[in-house]
């Protein structure tokens, strides 16, 4: 992919029109420039791999779980179907926003779509009566946002963990932090 050897900023269109074998005019009409098919990739990747996008099968799963710990261990595992994707997509933004004003807009979008999916998750464990008392849906939310795909790329990618030993880790972290004892 282009976007990860030369960055947002260094590859322009006409490059990726090129690579993919489509005009560039293609590419302004399927997604209006380059933030608009970052865009794209972006939530490609928060798709996941199973038939179903990622997020309705998360919503099913809140829906469906007894427990608050299957709820957070299911949403882990579906965060292994986006993180190495979104990860990679997530780091391109962020650098690109530091100089770019079209990557800082998608920036800004991204994580008002992170957060938005944060606190509708934070409000499916209250809902359920999952929560920790004295939790609010928006701390919550925000303890939602630091379990994110740079956890798997660093502890899965960069330091070569297990995804058994991750998926129990961030499991047992995640319930902790947000979850009732019982």
């Amino acid at each position: 992919m282009l976007f990860a050897s030369r960055g947002f900023s260094r590859t322009t269109v006409v490059a990726v029109a090129t690579e993919a074998g489509v005009s560039s005019e293609m590419i302004y009409k399927t997604f209006g420039g380059k933030a608009g098919l970052v865009r794209s990739i972006w939530q490609d990747a928060l798709a996941g791999i199973g038939p179903d996008h990622a997020e309705q099968r998360s919503d099913v799963l809140s829906a469906n779980s007894r427990s608050g710990s299957d709820v957070i261990e299911g949403w882990v595992r579906l965060g292994l179907e986006v993180a190495p994707r979104a990860a990679s997509v997530l780091a391109l933004v962020r650098s690109a926003a530091e100089v770019d004003p079209e990557a800082a807009g998608l920036l800004d979008e991204i994580e008002r779509g992170r957060a938005e999916r944060m606190l509708h998750n934070a409000r499916a464990l209250a809902d359920n009566g999952h929560l920790r008392p004295g939790l609010s849906v928006e701390h919550a939310r925000d303890l939602l946002l630091i379990f994110s795909s740079e956890y798997y790329d660093r502890l899965v990618s960069r330091a070569g963990w297990d995804v058994d030993d991750y998926i129990a880790t961030m499991t047992r972290t995640m319930s902790a932090a947000l979850l009732r004892l019982m």
